[in-house]
């Protein structure tokens, strides 16, 4: 179990990613050691669990939950995901175990919501729902994420950038790790991109252009399959 993951990112989710080594940089500082493990992509990463606080603690910051799962989704790793992530469920332990633990919304005598359905959970819950679900349906039976070798860069004005790749296929993770608008600058990840033109957005289905610098959002959250 990766607990140095898992502690990182409970860090880097109130910071924003700067040169002294906060936010996204704990996440590059934490994959740097992957020369440890025998084989990093048997190690089990998770955001949170029964014992923990769950990751967005007594918050609602749907990017910020966005960025978490890209990462544990797409990342040399077997990914956990605790029950109720996908509806962003949340509680403190400090209020009491019971409060991480609570019974998923629907199925349960004398639920008002069933969060099993699409009309049972609100719009902010759906959104996060449907983006979980895209990545992970993409995800099944991809063998670049399953089986590929990962490089990164150290994160450039907040941006963290990593690919995975396997059998000459490459998927390409783009993450602001900051609360302001960057620029994904094209030429510094050419080792990775090389003569490529376009890519596709898996969550969006739209072609990316890779011969272009790129503005993105604050906490914006990217996977690109080249």
């Amino acid at each position: 179990m990766d607990f140095s993951f898992y502690d990182k990112m409970s860090q880097a989710k109130n910071e924003e990613s700067n040169e002294d080594g906060k936010g996204l940089n704990r996440i590059y500082n934490n994959f740097v050691y992957d020369f440890l493990y025998p084989n990093p992509a048997s190690v089990m990463a998770f955001l949170d669990n029964h014992d923990t606080n769950r990751f967005l603690e007594d918050g609602n910051d749907l990017a910020e939950l966005k960025q978490a799962v890209t990462l544990l989704l797409t990342t040399r790793r077997i990914p956990q995901l605790y029950y109720g992530t996908e509806i962003m469920m949340n509680g403190k332990k400090d209020k009491s175990d019971g409060y991480v633990r609570k019974d998923f919304p629907g199925g349960w005598n004398n639920d008002t919501q069933n969060a099993f359905t699409n009309g049972g959970r609100t719009q902010l819950q759906n959104e996060a729902f449907n983006y979980i679900s895209k990545i992970l349906h993409w995800r099944k039976d991809n063998s670049v994420i399953s089986k590929g070798a990962m490089i990164h860069f150290i994160p450039q004005n907040g941006v963290y950038v990593y690919a995975r790749s396997f059998e000459g296929k490459t998927d390409l993770v783009i993450l602001n790790g900051t609360n302001k608008e960057q620029i994904f600058t094209v030429k510094n990840y050419n080792e990775i991109i090389k003569e490529t033109l376009t890519g596709k957005d898996i969550i969006s289905g739209n072609t990316i252009d890779l011969t272009k610098n790129r503005t993105l959002s604050p906490r914006q959250s990217l996977i690109i399959e080249l």
